[in-house]
């Protein structure tokens, strides 16, 4: 018997009808795949806020519905007695945010919150407004809906450090490793066809594949002959070499955790999602038991909502902090200063981390052909990624470089410069002039173990102030001192035999902090790393394990709250910080369900 349609697919089919009788296969193929996603973004797909009245219960409420709180929101209603309230500040993720091409229009835009860090007139200062941007997603997903989508879990050595700084071995990577896996949906035939498949889930809720485009093979060579490995894989034992990267790009859509963990559980009856709706403050008894939270929502109702079992903060590095210190749990001496009493005298928010990044673009080949057209469902660009250390004995990496090939004339390297670096107008102009007419490779260093750290306080005791963001990039000089050697490694690049015959150079930006320095040297490399520094967006460490938080993310000093998110990391993993904090998420809905003897499939 033939399936009947619904009331509800039928304008969709007669939209497709309509295409077929006037498009072309090819043409057809790629309208009825943006319907498709056109339709996964409408607010059944992430579920409709919930009515929610004053002094409501549920077992658990999730602050936050980033990449953390959507794993949480999934995993404990995996207990169809629990009931999970999921509260986010932002909305449903836009259809834009679908489209993996689209990334570079995310930064500055209304699923941007916008934050931007203190000017401390030394740092950030090639850039137009002297500060870092410190984009940051306000949306279900969190800033899985606007990141660049690399999928990099980091080494054992990164974890034996977490491990060391909450006590505890179960933070080590022989104990994380399977909390990646479990999270994965591996779409690689490639590696799941190789011995690397050890390392990878093919049974997870985020899809992840590679991209394979024949620009980045004849780099291959290029990176050889400067004595490194070319992997498969670098998320498994081996993390030192360039690769082809992992994505979290599956079927031409984005894998952010609200289309992943999210949309495909919003039926479950005992999960409740609160949109546009501002947690103000965490709730506590006279015996500094988390009861529950006060929220704003969208029209401006003030409610108070009761967690029967905890609270979880899934807020980010920057807003959990925030409603810790707001709930008086932080530095006495801060709290003080603003008249909070002190409930917890706790570190929160003084090991904020990022990986302090530098770009340089290296013109290579002439070139007259018409650019191939963009294609929404890909990365913007042909990328490979490459870990390096500079003593080769060691087993991690110093730097991560990310480098895309760029096509003649591009307005890409200029926009991401101008508009989502900020920096100032005539570096991003020279960037654009001094590589017209050639391919480029524009390459994205950043320091993967910075000594440097900075501090997350409040602005006031006003929840909807944003909190005072000091990075404290380059504090310690040695990471500039380190990062200027990056530079200068990874430079050698064009002395390698395929650069040489397209006459390869360093595109000369012509910064005016730098005039009179003799281009290539160590003094010139410290000062372009300076000038040309900014943000990975890889923000970390403000509620960290061994600080903060003891090994199973509680809060010390008070009890029934718990941090889940990138602020627990005490150092930073060598690699971007998405997979991270998902493998994190993962390992803290055991924690909870442990404890709390809810249905626990390890």
């Amino acid at each position: 018997m033939a399936k009947k349609h619904t009331a509800e697919q039928r304008p969709y089919l007669f939209c497709i009808a309509t295409l077929m009788r006037a498009m072309t296969p090819l043409r057809l193929l790629h309208v009825v795949h943006v319907l498709t996603v056109a339709r996964l973004v409408s607010p059944e797909h992430y579920g409709r806020s919930t009515h929610v009245n004053d002094a409501e219960c549920f077992d658990f409420v999730v602050v936050g519905g980033g990449t953390a709180g959507c794993v949480l929101a999934n995993r404990l209603t995996e207990d169809e007695q629990t009931t999970v309230l999921l509260v986010e500040a932002g909305g449903d993720p836009p259809y834009e945010s679908m489209f993996p091409g689209l990334f570079p229009a995310m930064a500055g835009s209304r699923v941007d919150k916008n934050y931007t860090s203190e000017n401390d007139g030394r740092t950030q200062q090639c850039h137009r407004n002297r500060v870092a941007n410190l984009t940051s997603g306000h949306m279900l997903g969190g800033s899985s809906g606007l990141n660049y989508m690399l999928y990099v879990r980091g080494g054992p050595s990164d974890y034996a450090h977490w491990a060391a700084a909450a006590a505890d071995p179960t933070w080590a990577w022989p104990d994380v490793l399977p909390y990646f896996i479990k999270s994965e949906r591996l779409e690689d035939p490639g590696l799941l066809n190789s011995p690397y498949k050890i390392y990878h889930g093919t049974n997870g809720y985020m899809g992840v594949a590679r991209e394979h485009r024949s620009e980045i093979n004849k780099f291959s060579e290029a990176v050889r002959e400067m004595g490194h490995e070319v992997l498969l894989d670098v998320n498994g034992y081996r993390h030192l070499g360039f690769t082809n990267p992992l994505f979290n790009i599956a079927d031409g859509v984005r894998q952010s955790a609200a289309y992943s963990f999210l949309a495909p559980i919003v039926h479950r009856k005992n999960l409740y999602i609160l949109k546009n709706t501002l947690v103000t403050e965490v709730i506590f008894d006279e015996k500094n038991n988390a009861e529950g939270v006060k929220v704003k929502t969208q029209n401006g109702t003030i409610l108070s909502l009761v967690a029967r079992k905890e609270v979880v903060l899934s807020a980010g590095a920057f807003k959990s902090p925030q409603l810790l210190m707001l709930a008086g749990i932080g530095p006495r001496d801060h709290l003080e200063d603003l008249g909070i009493p002190v409930r917890s005298n706790l570190p929160v928010g003084l090991n904020y981390q990022d990986h302090v990044a530098v770009f340089m673009s290296i013109k290579m080949e002439e070139s007259n052909a018409p650019s191939a057209p963009s294609n929404k469902h890909l990365f913007p660009l042909p990328t490979f990624v490459g870990y390096v250390a500079l003593d080769k004995r060691q087993e991690h990496p110093d730097y991560q470089v990310v480098n895309f090939v760029v096509p003649h004339d591009s307005e890409f390297p200029f926009n991401l410069c101008a508009f989502g670096y900020w920096f100032d107008f005539d570096i991003c102009h020279n960037l654009r002039n001094g590589g017209k007419g050639k391919t480029t490779l524009f390459s994205t260093l950043n320091i993967l173990h910075p000594r440097s750290r900075g501090r997350v306080t409040l602005r006031s005791r006003d929840p909807e102030d944003p909190p005072v963001i000091h990075t404290g990039m380059f504090s310690d000089e040695r990471d500039l001192d380190d990062l200027a050697r990056y530079l200068e490694d990874h430079a050698r690049i064009v002395n390698t035999t395929y650069f040489k015959s397209v006459g390869a150079e360093i595109v000369d930006l012509k910064l005016s902090m730098c005039r009179g320095l003799r281009a290539g040297s160590g003094q010139y490399w410290r000062c372009y790393a300076r000038c040309m520094m900014n943000t990975m967006y890889h923000y970390a460490g403000t509620c960290a394990l061994g600080g903060v938080l003891d090994s199973r993310l509680r809060v010390r000093g008070v009890r029934r709250l718990r941090v889940v998110d990138a602020s627990v990391m005490p150092t930073l993993p060598g690699g971007n910080t998405h997979a991270p904090v998902l493998m994190i998420a993962e390992k803290a809905a055991d924690f909870i369900k442990e404890e709390h003897r809810l249905f626990y499939n390890k």
